[in-house]
């Protein structure tokens, strides 16, 4: 993964490349007024992220590494979502 940082006039003029890039993994960093603003990722690395952040899920992990040192994904999502 590569974090690519661009102004918002040049997102804006090549969105469709930025959207291609960001697909295969790029994360396209939006600078505003020359300061991060926002960016542009995959859907699985948001998923991933979201995932991450959730306490429940957190909690789930921690839970199931109490019991048996590891967590498969299928312990850390089961009845969650």
């Amino acid at each position: 993964m590569t974090i690519q940082t661009t102004s918002m006039a040049s997102a804006r003029a090549n969105f469709a490349e930025s959207l291609d890039a960001a697909s295969k993994g790029e994360v396209i960093l939006i600078q505003r007024r020359g300061k991060p603003d926002t960016a542009i990722v995959d859907a699985d690395l948001l998923e991933d992220f979201l995932s991450s952040t959730n306490p429940r899920i957190i909690d789930k992990i921690a839970s199931v590494r109490a019991e048996s040192g590891s967590v498969s994904i299928d312990e850390a999502f089961s009845g969650l979502l």
